[in-house]
């Protein structure tokens, strides 16, 4: 096909619910319709990254830009912008699509300034909204949204409207800038719940609450522990089981031996089939401190499994109530431990198929792929 249109792709890293998005995207793009380009650092991305990138080396052309770093350094900052209007200047493309802050920073101001006619930009999680930062930096964060948003951004991408009601509030730039794209999945086959079962080591009698997630600050290890042995010291017939590796992790291990709770309470490292793995939980617990998009939650949804999360962004409109989970405060929850075993006896009732029609109809990989390359063609 020619007049292909040239698709420059920039992040800064690869991993989690970032990395699986970019990989989603380039395994599903119609190559007769985009010439593809990807800037990135190869320090900053797993596994599963390097081999998408590897898979489709044909039709790909993969730029490495090893200065691209997460953190504030001004030199390397710098030669990332240089490195970056480089590429720019030579494949001279038409449409540029950011993900995530840095990348979103560098990326943007390169391209306006060598007048890319569209810059689009999905930060999977505004950098004001995590809690790990102070309020003068979140201050200099909205300052610089909203600069490049205004004067270097043709779209927003939202992941979620939680998301694009947080940069409204913040007065980043007009609505009319501000698009919601859900994230997502492919549908697959699941073996038999029994064998899952058997591979989790945790009987079918007891109920089995699970999540997937990395373990550091913004998932909230430490309260979905701390929730763990309040519920089993009053009913030893229910298991939480947590997969997936982080920072947080030898602390967890200590806690639970300290508590005496390896009997109640499991840790499994990370594993690459996970999204299949959930299917043997009786119901999906998160206390993530707040999503661009939840993955795993998505997971469980397309599983059947119902989910009890935390009522923050980005699991508020990932629950139908009463038809595919329900929703906790994290302040009142451990005060308020009863509502965990109102959640268990609404769980044992609800239908699966009702639950997997809640993830159909909304967060289909298919869906997701139509409504970007929508944007990357219009205009």
């Amino acid at each position: 096909m020619e007049n292909k249109k040239k698709l420059l792709l920039i992040t800064q890293s690869g991993r989690g619910g970032l990395r699986r998005h970019i990989c989603d995207l380039l395994e599903n793009l119609n190559y007769q319709q985009f010439d593809v380009w990807i800037i990135y650092n190869d320090e900053k991305v797993d596994d599963v990254f390097k081999s998408t990138i590897s898979k489709l080396s044909n039709q790909i052309h993969p730029i490495i830009v090893k200065e691209f770093v997460r953190e504030v350094k001004f030199i390397k900052d710098f030669i990332a912008f240089i490195k970056v209007n480089r590429v720019i200047k030579r494949v001279k493309p038409d449409i540029i699509h950011c993900h995530s802050s840095k990348a979103g920073v560098l990326g943007r101001l390169a391209a306006r300034y060598n007048h890319v006619p569209k810059i689009l930009y999905t930060a999977h999680g505004y950098a004001f909204l995590s809690p790990e930062f102070s309020n003068k930096k979140k201050k200099l964060f909205i300052l610089t949204e909203r600069f490049l948003s205004k004067y270097a951004t043709t779209k927003n991408i939202n992941t979620s409207f939680g998301e694009k009601e947080a940069a409204l509030k913040e007065k980043l730039d007009i609505e009319s800038k501000f698009e919601v794209i859900y994230n997502g999945l492919e549908n697959i086959k699941y073996p038999l719940k029994e064998d899952i079962r058997k591979s989790l080591k945790v009987t079918s009698k007891k109920f089995l609450f699970g999540t997937m997630a990395r373990m550091d600050f913004p998932k909230n290890p430490e309260l979905f522990f701390s929730i763990a042995k309040k519920v089993v010291e009053i009913d030893s017939n229910i298991h939480f089981l947590w997969i997936g590796d982080g920072e947080f992790k030898s602390r967890i291990k200590n806690f639970i031996l300290e508590n005496n709770l390896s009997s109640n309470i499991h840790l499994m490292d990370y594993q690459k089939n996970a999204d299949i793995l959930v299917l043997g939980f009786d119901a999906f617990f998160s206390t993530s401190n707040g999503e661009s998009f939840g993955y795993s939650v998505a997971e469980a949804l397309r599983a059947g499994v119902p989910v009890f999360i935390s009522d923050v962004m980005g699991h508020k409109e990932m629950v139908v109530e009463n038809k595919n989970g329900l929703l906790f405060e994290q302040g009142n929850v451990l005060e308020n431990i009863e509502q965990i075993f109102d959640f268990i006896d609404w769980a044992k009732n609800t239908n699966s198929e009702t639950i997997r029609e809640t993830f159909a109809n909304r967060f289909s990989l298919e869906k997701m792929i139509k409504e970007i390359t929508n944007f990357y063609l219009e205009g």
